[in-house]
């Protein structure tokens, strides 16, 4: 899911969120984690077409343990608004990405994917993972409009980039 969908299934979080603890806070929260779980993109980005270095699918953030343990923390810890948005949100993300991407339940979990060494063929069950950036411009708002720009200036590089 890209974040046209991430703004909207956070901003719905949030809103619940708000509407339920009265802390407008707790909105933005949710609205700003939904959103930025998917910096981590960067990092395995950043692998691939800068440092070459192909085959690896990390992705730090996208861990259902990560919610878990913020449920298990609100119920048993300390219960906070913003605290709760985090987590809902996280949980959304995480939850829409694997339905989204019809992954195994299993690449979601941080402890499977490290057990596994982060092996994005194993992860994904496929080598296309690193073919993502053909997707992008139609995960942008007006992204087909920049399509055909793209597809001439930007993707090259990005095939250059890869060790087929």
């Amino acid at each position: 899911m890209g974040p046209i969908g991430h703004s909207a299934i956070s901003a719905v979080i949030g809103a619940g969120v708000w509407g339920v603890t009265g802390s407008p806070v707790a909105g933005g929260a949710a609205l700003g984690v939904g959103v930025l779980t998917d910096v981590d993109h960067l990092f395995d980005f950043y692998q691939w077409y800068v440092r070459r270095k192909q085959g690896k699918l990390f992705l730090f953030f996208h861990a259902w343990e990560y919610g878990i343990a913020g449920l298990l923390a609100l119920l048993f810890l300390f219960y906070d608004p913003i605290f709760l948005a985090i987590v809902l949100a996280h949980l959304g993300h995480v939850a829409t990405d694997q339905f989204h991407n019809g992954l195994d339940t299993r690449s979601y979990f941080i402890t499977y994917r490290a057990l596994i060494r982060f092996d994005a063929v194993r992860i994904t069950g496929n080598d296309n993972v690193h073919y993502a950036y053909t997707v992008w411009p139609g995960l942008l708002p007006f992204g087909e409009r920049l399509r055909p720009w793209y597809e001439r200036k930007i993707e090259p590089w990005f095939r250059s980039r890869l060790n087929d």
